[in-house]
């Protein structure tokens, strides 16, 4: 039990300067009531355990078994004794893939396509967007790797 309390008081704490700034804004700029406040405070609650179930299950699942499969894709037994950039091709592949999954799969990323498609009248595709950002973000970081 006490193993869940530290994320949930770490998220809490991550997620409470967006709180305190959308009430303030509200309270202060805006100066208006917070129309339904009771659903905004219960889907604020519903994001902070869900975000806290969220960063649990990549610290004891996604995580370890990225670690461990760096460590083997990076190995000499796997790689060889050819140590040039070229020889860590499948690092490459493994960094694109899972760049180009985590992408797509990003929350924001569809919000803001789904926003652009409606601002543009539909001439930006929702798909287009999210797989051009998908192939765009793992390739740039790609080439930073590359490079350094």
């Amino acid at each position: 039990m006490v193993e869940l309390l530290q994320p949930f008081a770490s998220m809490l704490i991550d997620v409470a300067p967006i709180v305190l700034v959308l009430f303030g804004f509200q309270a202060l700029i805006l100066r208006q009531k917070i129309p339904h406040l009771k659903r905004v405070i219960i889907g604020f609650i519903l994001v902070w355990i869900g975000l806290t179930f969220f960063i649990i299950g990549l610290e004891k699942a996604l995580f370890p078994i990225g670690k461990i499969m760096a460590e083997q894709l990076t190995s000499l037994d796997f790689i060889g004794k050819n140590m040039g950039w070229s020889s860590y091709y499948w690092v490459y592949i493994f960094a694109f893939t899972i760049g180009f999954s985590t992408t797509i799969a990003e929350p924001s990323l569809l919000a803001v396509a789904i926003k652009a498609n409606q601002v543009s009248g539909g001439s930006i595709k929702t798909w287009s967007l999210r797989i051009a950002v998908a192939v765009g973000l793992p390739l740039a970081f790609l080439l930073v790797v590359i490079v350094l």
